[in-house]
């Protein structure tokens, strides 16, 4: 009986977790907009996640683990999606239309003007490659990991950041070709998909 117990209480106690990671999802997707409550809601949902995980000594291979690694496959399915669009637009037009361009320096604004439209289609279509290769990689973990674990976070990121494109030289700064751009982009994307997985995943925070 003791036993049962023990394992529905664990069984209750995983499903609150659950609960609160997809409201910590929902709360980050919808500070984005800038709205300070949204912001401190996913500080405090990230928090209780953070601390029952500790509290109840649940494994990082648990399907804890497992669903955080479906729930950023999905989450960079939609960013390569997002960065496709984009791509077919001035990213000059669309920070003029964004609600903080009043904290974005005019310099800034200014280069943004400059930049030719084959580079910042290039910028954007690497970043959409980066995001989609990291979306197949945890795809690739998900399907042939029978346990999840730290250790599985750490190789992902490895494996990320001795992707060849990111080891290759940088092309010469100035040209501003399509090329230029899709090596940026691609560059970029890899580097802000492991900020995110460190983040969500390990908790660090982005410095």
């Amino acid at each position: 009986m003791d036993y049962r117990k023990r394992m529905f209480r664990g069984a209750k106690i995983e499903d609150c977790i659950e609960d609160f990671i997809q409201l910590e999802i929902t709360s980050r997707t919808q500070s984005k907009s800038g709205d300070k409550i949204y912001q401190g809601m996913n500080t405090a949902y990230r928090y209780v996640v953070n601390r029952m995980v500790r509290e109840f000594d649940y494994k990082k291979g648990d399907r804890l683990m497992r669903n955080q690694f479906i729930e950023l496959e999905k989450h960079f399915r939609r960013q390569t999606d997002s960065s496709i669009a984009q791509s077919t637009e001035s990213l000059y037009d669309q920070v003029k239309e964004a609600p903080y361009l009043d904290g974005i320096p005019e310099e800034a604004i200014d280069e943004l003007q400059q930049l030719t439209p084959e580079y910042q289609k290039g910028m954007f279509e690497g970043m959409a490659f980066a995001y989609e290769q990291v979306a197949n990689y945890l795809s690739i973990y998900i399907a042939n990991t029978n346990e999840l674990t730290e250790t599985s976070v750490h190789e992902l990121l490895d494996l990320i950041q001795k992707n060849k494109i990111v080891q290759d030289e940088k092309i010469a700064e100035g040209t501003k070709t399509y090329q230029e751009g899709f090596t940026n982009g691609v560059k970029a994307g890899f580097n802000l998909a492991s900020w995110e997985i460190r983040g969500q995943i390990l908790n660090e925070q982005r410095i």
